[in-house]
């Protein structure tokens, strides 16, 4: 097994992982799993697995973080406002869970941080107060389900409010 372990956000009903798939909770339907890598989010760490490297479910949630946050420099933003879109390899809705990035977003867009992340690998930004970008942010979201995209997560928007996410 690789050393190098990610967060990788999950629907509950996704079929990549199963009981034996070491899961946390986060968000109504949608779980934090952890993954080996790379590449990230095709091998998920199992109960077993934690049991064969010896380590506690609470060493697997903190080095998952901090090997997130040691990779928050290879992160990209692009595209033009109202709507920028992440790029981290695949797991983009990994970065939900990294405080640190939002953090440094903030202010960086009209109004509280606005994101749609309706799989794995798609996450989008706007700001709370560009209602054009939150029609585009909505729309791309709701297309992505349409289409029934691979690693569905959420239909809903997230709002960056007091270092934490929200329903918007």
């Amino acid at each position: 097994m690789s050393a190098t372990l990610l967060p990788v956000l999950l629907s509950v009903h996704d079929r990549a992982h199963d009981q034996q798939t070491v899961l946390d909770s986060y968000l109504d339907g949608v779980v934090v799993g952890y993954s080996t890598g790379p590449p990230f989010g095709q091998r998920l760490i199992t109960f077993a697995d934690l049991e064969r490297i010896g380590q506690t479910r609470r060493q697997l949630r903190y080095q998952a973080a901090s090997n997130l946050d040691g990779m928050l420099a290879s992160v990209s933003v692009h595209g033009v406002p109202p709507a920028l879109m992440v790029s981290f390899g695949g797991i983009e809705s990994s970065l939900v869970l990294a405080d640190p990035f939002w953090d440094s977003l903030a202010g960086s867009v009209p109004g509280e941080l606005v994101i749609g992340v309706p799989a794995r690998d798609v996450v989008i930004i706007t700001g709370s107060r560009s209602p054009s970008g939150i029609a585009k942010v909505q729309r791309a979201v709701d297309r992505i389900f349409l289409a029934k995209g691979e690693h569905l997560l959420l239909r809903d928007l997230l709002t960056w409010r007091g270092g934490r996410w929200d329903l918007f």
